[in-house]
């Protein structure tokens, strides 16, 4: 791998965060640079449907400054994003103006994959790879908790709850009122009951949290013990007693003035610290949590080591697989509808040998062999709910699925259309999830599908009789080329496949032939 500078951008609901990189021939890499900027993209939405047009400039003016930033160091730019945008109706406002103002593309993550980065940032930072760790990440939005050891997530959720939106849904006024309080940690309480028994039986080795709010109630325990702030906090612990004690200090400092006044506390985080202070209580409350250590990486970092992945693997030639963790999530989700399973590994050999045969027809050069495979292999998950409309289920499933980890929102969504095309009605106007994404995506899916399509019906038998695919391109023609079993009529299967072969000529602009060899 060669040697190349990265920045990871982390637009959380709080804060927007910056690492800069980089990245080393060995796959290492050390930091040339980190800023955080308070946005608050998520303040005044109230139920984070919308995002507010202050909001929204605050955002875009910190964003050019961190491009800015990555630009002075020629580094490649990553951008994730959190509960703010995945929630917001008009995320996509936002999402346009990155765009075509600062050409930066944006993904919007799910919570189970944003604690899977976590993890995997938090293991860069942390000695902790052996040992099964409970991971606790309180951000503006939402908290992350995640059980994990070696690399595997035993336990992953994300809850509608953070330091912003439980400031906004409890504490409306000034002072705070011992009832909001109670509220909200009654709040708290309720969310995290039903999980409660799943992380006992883990039985976590060590308890690990991240990002600032977790970091704030460390600098205030400090503070209270008279220590000096060292300059980093990695690997600081704190127990249970020291937590209850400043959450005793925040209730004595009952108004914005008094709690700017804390020694420790980052005064911009003064007003939504008794949330997020109130969300961490109860989770050492409900999993008898004594002691904490804190991580000075999060999902930054986690972006890097990811990225860091997917370049290793797209060094490996143009025909690499699935990732690791993309073949797990998909192995997971099909396993949970295991239909046609045969069928479903034969028409995925297909499809990628296809999809390898035409490089210089569809000219793609990004993960989308990935989203064909994965999309080959799921295509038929709809069957556990409907024969006659499977592929309108199949859509359903992995768009809603949360198996679906190594992969963000876009992605998902590219993937779950593939798999609904891949048989009865080609993309139409009226198709409104198709028309919703970017026209550059609809192209994506139209080629993938059309590919898709053909491989599917050369296996309309579900027996496996053609055995391999080879194609040619001769001028408007694209021949297929099918050796298949000795001694048993294929021609259904060919002749499904020429049904099927409609929106691949559209979309390619050839006509085809289907030659058995």
């Amino acid at each position: 791998m060669k040697e190349r500078n990265l920045a990871a951008i982390d637009l959380g609901t709080n804060s927007f965060h910056i690492i800069i990189v980089k990245v080393k021939e060995d796959g290492t890499f050390e930091s040339l640079g980190k800023e955080k900027e308070s946005v608050r993209l998520g303040s005044g939405s109230g139920n984070y449907e919308v995002i507010t047009p202050d909001a929204i400039e605050r955002g875009i003016k910190c964003l050019k400054r961190f491009k800015g930033l990555a630009d002075i160091h020629n580094a490649e730019v990553r951008a994730v994003a959190t509960s703010a945008l995945r929630e917001a109706k008009n995320r996509d406002v936002f999402l346009n103006r990155a765009l075509d103002e600062l050409g930066l593309h944006i993904e919007i993550i799910s919570g189970f994959e944003e604690a899977r980065l976590i993890y995997f940032g938090i293991l860069q930072g942390l000695p902790v790879f052996d040992k099964k760790i409970l991971m606790v990440d309180i951000g503006g939005g939402s908290t992350e908790l995640l059980v994990g050891q070696k690399g595997e997530i035993f336990f992953a959720q994300s809850f509608k709850m953070g330091a912003v939106r439980l400031t906004e849904k409890f504490f409306n006024g000034d002072p705070d009122r011992p009832a909001d309080i109670n509220q909200c940690s009654l709040h708290v309480e309720g969310m995290l009951g039903p999980i409660r028994r799943d992380i006992e039986k883990l039985n976590p080795d060590i308890i690990i949290g991240s990002s600032g709010t977790i970091q704030s109630i460390a600098g205030m325990v400090i503070a209270d013990k008279g220590d000096p702030l060292p300059r980093s906090l990695n690997s600081y612990e704190f127990t249970d007693e020291s937590l209850f004690k400043i959450r005793n200090i925040l209730n004595g400092a009952d108004t914005l003035k008094k709690r700017t006044k804390i020694p420790g506390l980052d005064v911009k985080r003064a007003d939504i610290i008794v949330a997020g202070s109130i969300i961490l209580q109860e989770i050492f409350k409900q999993f008898s949590i004594k002691k904490m250590v804190i991580s000075d990486f999060a999902l930054r970092e986690g972006i890097i080591y990811d990225t860091i992945k997917k370049w290793e693997g797209k060094d490996e030639g143009p025909t690499h697989s699935l990732t690791n963790i993309r073949l797990k999530a998909i192995k997971s989700l099909f396993n949970t509808f295991p239909y046609e399973r045969d069928h479903v590994e034969k028409v995925a050999k297909l499809s990628l040998k296809i999809y390898d045969h035409l490089s210089e027809l569809h000219q793609f050069t990004g993960d989308e062999r990935e989203y064909l495979e994965a999309a080959s292999m799921l295509h038929e998950v709809g069957f556990g709910i409907s024969h006659s409309s499977h592929h309108k289920h199949s859509y359903y499933i992995i768009r809603n699925s949360e198996h679906m980890v190594g992969f963000n929102f876009e992605e998902i969504e590219i993937i779950a259309l593939i798999a609904r095309y891949h048989r009865k009605s080609p993309p139409k106007p009226k198709h409104i999830e198709f028309t919703s994404i970017p026209m550059e995506d609809q192209s994506t899916v139209k080629k993938l599908a059309g590919i898709l399509r053909i491989a599917d019906g050369l296996d309309r038998s579900h027996q496996g009789i053609v055995d391999d695919v080879s194609c040619e391109i001769q001028n408007d023609l694209v021949i297929f080329k099918i050796k298949t079993k000795v001694g048993i009529d294929p021609h259904i299967d060919v002749w499904s496949a020429q049904q099927k072969r409609d929106l691949f000529e559209e979309i390619f602009s050839k006509k085809t032939a289907f030659v058995i060899l």
